[in-house]
């Protein structure tokens, strides 16, 4: 829906009109109104509710190069090629790629303006009795979730692209079932796992101990440089996420929202810990033909001029970020 923006005793309308077809966006359109005097609060909220909804409906009536004859599956490759690009990190616009495929089958060869919510509801019910090519199972909920999520994010893009007056995936989706309780360890198996932790090897304790301790994401504990850990105050500057998809590179990011960059701090055991670990890290470096000091956690790798590939693998500048792979937990990084 349009836009609200307060100026003085009257709002702005601003109606987003979308992207041409060869990628370009439009201008948005825009329009001042004043409310009438003597309504409430909630009574002047409403009013420019109706407003923006009638403006907006207005805008999308006066745009003149839409092709109301676009399916879900051409509109969803214009869609990948000229939106999803600059709206998506890689690693989501590769679960994005594989519910489209899901879904198209079911809904590519419908007309945007002709699709229903009882169409997408048999999406969804059709999708829950299809097997899982890996396993044979029927697909999960959350990967019926996730296909319900990805197609409305696709409608309402096509809504702002003046196609749609309406997403008609809107409240189509309800969970079936009952959702699984999150397991969350208790002080005694974490304890099991800190003494565990403590017969291997230094990467890994560090590595886990550390997750355990902050409360990190799996992927900001891999993106980590030494320079982000400040000994003095025990805090470790969270500014970055590492992301592996599959069949693709690692990507380095950062984070998603404000909040992610934070910063988080740590025990004078944990210090002592970091300490020797970094010191471990040195001495390895120096193994190996006197490189630089490698990044945080850098494992797995091809050691160079060695041809071995060992737990860590330094390719030496410390502000190259490598990321974890351990042969114990190759699957970290899949959702």
């Amino acid at each position: 829906m349009a836009s609200i923006r307060k100026r003085g005793n009257s709002y702005l309308l601003v109606v987003s009109m979308g992207y041409t077809p060869d990628g370009q966006r439009r201008n948005p359109q825009q329009k001042t109104v004043k409310p009438p005097t003597g309504l409430t609060p909630k009574q002047t909220e409403k009013w420019l509710q109706e407003q923006a909804m009638l403006f907006e409906m207005s805008c999308k009536k006066l745009n003149p190069d839409i092709d109301r004859s676009i399916t879900l599956e051409k509109y969803t490759e214009i869609w990948l090629q000229t939106i999803a690009p600059d709206k998506l990190a890689k690693s989501t616009l590769v679960r994005e790629k594989q519910d489209i495929e899901r879904f198209k089958p079911y809904l590519g060869s419908y007309k945007l303006v002709d699709l229903r919510p009882e169409h997408v509801r048999s999406l969804y019910t059709k999708l829950r009795k299809q097997k899982n090519k890996a396993n044979g199972k029927p697909l999960s909920e959350a990967t019926v979730e996730g296909v319900h999520s990805c197609l409305c994010g696709i409608l309402s893009d096509a809504m702002e692209g003046g196609y749609l007056n309406h997403n008609p995936a809107w409240r189509t989706y309800k969970y079936a079932g009952q959702k699984k309780e999150k397991k969350i360890a208790d002080d005694e198996t974490v304890k099991k796992l800190i003494q565990a932790l403590e017969s291997v090897s230094i990467l890994y304790e560090t590595y886990f101990k550390l997750i355990i301790a902050t409360g990190m994401r799996r992927g900001e504990c891999c993106a980590l440089k030494w320079e982000d850990i400040n000994y003095a105050e025990r805090s470790i500057h969270v500014c970055r996420n590492a992301v592996k998809t599959t069949g693709d590179e690692i990507i380095v990011k950062a984070p998603k929202t404000k909040a992610g960059n934070r910063y988080v701090y740590f025990s004078a055991e944990m210090e002592s810990l970091l300490r020797e670990y970094e010191a471990f890290c040195a001495a390895e470096t120096e193994r190996y033909d006197r490189r630089k000091r490698p990044s945080f956690l850098n494992c797995c790798g091809t050691i160079e001029n060695t041809g071995q590939t060992g737990f860590f693998g330094f390719t030496g500048d410390s502000s190259q970020i490598v990321v974890m792979q351990l042969p114990v937990a190759e699957k970290l990084f899949q959702e």
